[in-house]
């Protein structure tokens, strides 16, 4: 299979808070691959490194097979140029939806590729539309957030990053700041991406999902992967006891033949 993502040796500080401590990561084409993990275990910090929102302390970072940045004196050197091509492959849906308040959810959807790939109006609006219709919200395209469902806004959000044809998209959590009668629509719609062969690296709190959805799950303790393998050997049979007694913390969460 074809690389999309590799990491290798990833180490992020924040003054002497480390909190990525070696990560190793491929992820391939057409794979879903679940980051699980308590809070704190640096699995956010770790999706803000591939897409360079937070800059790696050290180690390498490939996409599509091309080195991330310059080495300089045995370090990495990221410069503005460097980072163009993660902006335009690499797209990312947060906790927040962050949309643009005075815009409707066709111009929310139409911004990235306006601004960043300078497409043609036409081309935005078709691409908008495009994208706004996968994720079932054609009849709310001219509704400005206000007036939109915290699953709805979401649902933007994730057509706003899939305007831009990302060859990778990362999900922060994505409904951790939904009412719980609403996070299914938002699921389904990750899920429908992944079952199209989207190329995806989620973070997220819902087992359930995570099992249903992934090819491989990563298990984040302390700043370093512990255990990883597919959702059987993860969430049924892990044969960590830090994952299992993360396993067991999560209540909602039990398979009939799950051994933690």
């Amino acid at each position: 299979m074809t690389e999309v993502l590799r990491i290798e040796n990833l180490h992020k500080s924040f003054g002497a808070n480390h909190v990525l401590k070696g990560i190793d990561l491929v992820v391939e084409k057409g794979q879903a691959v679940v980051l699980i993990g308590a809070s704190g275990s640096g699995k956010s910090t770790l999706l803000r490194c591939v897409n360079f929102l937070e800059t790696p302390s050290d180690g390498r970072v490939w996409l599509d097979g091309t080195l991330v940045g310059h080495q300089s004196n045995g370090a990495m050197d990221y410069r503005e140029s460097d980072l163009i091509p993660i902006r335009s492959h690499v797209g990312m849906v947060f906790q927040h939806f962050n949309l643009f308040p005075h815009m409707t959810a066709r111009q929310n959807v139409m911004e990235g590729p306006r601004t960043v790939l300078r497409l043609s109006k036409a081309e935005c609006i078709e691409r908008g539309e495009k994208y706004l219709r996968k994720v079932g919200l054609a009849e709310k395209m001219d509704a400005y957030p206000s007036h939109l469902s915290g699953g709805q806004q979401q649902r933007v959000a994730i057509a706003r990053a899939l305007a831009m044809e990302p060859r990778l998209m990362l999900f922060d959590e994505a409904t951790s700041a939904l009412d719980p009668e609403l996070v299914g629509e938002v699921l389904q719609t990750m899920k429908d991406l992944a079952d199209e062969g989207m190329t995806m690296l989620i973070v997220t709190h819902e087992l359930g999902f995570a099992y249903s959805v992934s090819d491989k799950i990563l298990f984040l303790h302390q700043g370093l992967i512990h255990e990883q393998g597919t959702p059987d050997e993860i969430l049924v049979r892990p044969s960590q006891t830090r994952t299992r007694e993360f396993l067991r913390g999560h209540a909602t969460f039990r398979l009939p033949d799950a051994e933690f």
